[in-house]
């Protein structure tokens, strides 16, 4: 609005802007903002901390301003929020939409570091906190009504489901419980791999079942479980995961209800099998094996023909957690 106003630098605000819903939309969102960086600056006299303001998120049923909390840091006000609050570290998204992804990939930009102060603590949250860490390079995620179990144990195809009078669940075993324990003793690893832009992440279910993210010398193929004889049907679950590439060849994967196999990004040998594969864990920062996995533990795909003509070993990495939740796998090529 502002470059089709003729991208002035004074006048009156509505020489600059134009008239109308947007325009008085740019101008609640400015005062907002300056309001708000000088109570920020003045608090951060007191406690030199960061500070983040909470945006709630434009939903499908809004036809615009005034239909939700008009002004505030919504992913089309973001320019004017960065401009009007330069003391504000973080603009930080709720986000309760089906769209996650995109959501979050909205906010990931002009420097912005992700941190999400709301969202789904249920398997699609564990997804979701995987996805914003990996992805986005989150530095948080914040799961909503983590002391009340029922949002933990929320309704989803491969939620936890409690029949008649049951016993309380055991709260240290549900999706997000398990994905937190996965992420803890991966933090020193994202980190690193953060820093280095060497990591990549996937958020699946059953409408998008399937991706392909280029990652180190090689293309990760991403997708839902399937039974080895019927690869062709799509599983109703939640599949996330995390991946890391740590050398040459070598990547550390972490997710639940997805499987991988590799395909060679450079040049060389065409096909990428598995020359060693590792579940384990970390403890204290160190990895430890818990078993050597082969066989049918990486096979993915019996119809050994089919997967020759497409270029695959058939073999490949199957995330289950918790037991199998953390692998180690190194690779080789052949023609």
């Amino acid at each position: 609005m502002w470059d089709a106003g003729g991208s002035k630098t004074s006048e009156t605000w509505e020489e600059v802007f134009g008239k109308g819903a947007k325009a008085d939309e740019i101008f609640m969102a400015w005062n907002y903002a300056r309001y708000l960086d000088a109570v920020t600056q003045a608090g951060k006299k007191e406690y030199a901390i960061p500070m983040f303001v909470n945006a709630w998120i434009v939903q499908p049923e809004d036809k615009g301003p005034g239909d939700y909390p008009s002004g505030g840091p919504q992913n089309h006000m973001h320019d004017i929020w960065r401009a009007g609050a330069p003391h504000i570290d973080l603009l930080c998204p709720d986000i309760y939409l089906p769209d996650f992804t995109g959501i979050v990939a909205q906010y990931a930009r002009s420097g912005n570091p992700i941190f999400v102060p709301e969202s789904a603590s249920d398997t699609r949250g564990a997804a979701n906190a995987f996805y914003a860490i990996g992805q986005q390079r989150a530095i948080g995620y914040s799961p909503f009504g983590i002391d009340n179990v029922s949002q933990l144990m929320r309704a989803g195809p491969d939620a936890p489901q409690p029949a008649g009078a049951q016993p309380p669940p055991d709260v240290a075993a549900l999706p997000f419980s398990v994905a937190y324990k996965m992420l803890a003793q991966l933090a020193p690893s994202i980190l690193e791999h953060q820093a280095n832009g060497t990591i990549a992440a996937a958020s699946l279910n059953r409408q998008n079942p399937d991706q392909q993210i280029q990652l180190g010398d090689y293309i990760l193929n991403v997708g839902l479980p399937r039974n080895r004889r019927t690869p062709a049907v799509v599983p109703d679950v939640t599949g996330y995961g995390i991946f890391m590439a740590t050398g040459p060849d070598e990547y550390l994967l972490a997710g639940n209800n997805l499987q991988i196999t590799f395909t060679p990004h450079t040049p060389g040998p065409p096909i990428a099998g598995i020359a060693r594969q590792e579940n384990g864990h970390f403890e204290n920062g160190k990895w430890v094996v818990t078993r050597f996995l082969a066989g049918d533990d990486s096979v993915l795909r019996y119809d050994i023909a089919t997967v020759a003509d497409m270029g695959q070993s058939g073999s490949g990495v199957r995330l289950t957690a918790p037991d199998r939740g953390i692998q180690r796998v190194r690779l080789y090529r052949y023609q």
